[in-house]
């Protein structure tokens, strides 16, 4: 894994293998990211990748934004979909259930909602063969943010206040 060729997202964002062992997150730092966290995170990895590629396609001529906005639908309704679903049901109950609704919680519930209406979106300009390059800016800008304010700030919050014993009883 490596840098996705555009802003270095994906540099900054690898994370622990199975065993919880630390990779590199960027030239000087490392993240440490807990086992029951790490199929996540690496879903985290790919969607950094898509909000790249939606980003640069934006620039590109109508065919290229049409097979790039074509790919993440897929990858959204095939992936993303049911990522949004263990978050919701599984880990921010758990969540939950040690430090409250916060206001970083509340957000990206939000954003679920937004990315999830903005792919729709998306979805309905594909079928009418117009993908503009406002909506995938707008989609690529959301969802790098949106993940990067899930990792930084809620998974490192969940690693600090859930008990070690809970968080590794979690099947994501």
């Amino acid at each position: 894994m490596g840098n996705d060729g555009d802003d270095g997202v994906l540099d900054r964002f690898l994370h622990a293998g199975a065993e919880g062992a630390p990779l590199a997150r960027g030239r000087s730092e490392t993240v440490r990211r807990d086992p029951a966290l790490v199929a996540l995170s690496e879903e985290h990895q790919h969607e950094l990748a898509h909000a790249s590629r939606l980003l640069r396609a934006a620039g590109a001529r109508p065919e290229g934004r049409m097979a790039v906005a074509s790919a993440y639908l897929d990858a959204f309704f095939s992936e993303t979909v049911e990522h949004f679903r263990r978050e919701e049901e599984i880990l921010f109950p758990l969540y939950v259930r040690h430090a409250g609704s916060t206001p970083v919680l509340e957000r990206i519930l939000r954003e679920h909602m937004e990315l999830q209406g903005l792919v729709r979106s998306l979805r309905a300009g594909a079928a009418a063969g117009e993908i503009t390059p406002e909506a995938l800016r707008t989609l690529g800008n959301l969802l790098r943010d949106h993940v990067r304010l899930e990792e930084c700030e809620l998974f490192e919050a969940i690693e600090r206040i859930v008990p070690a014993a809970e968080l590794e009883r979690v099947r994501l």
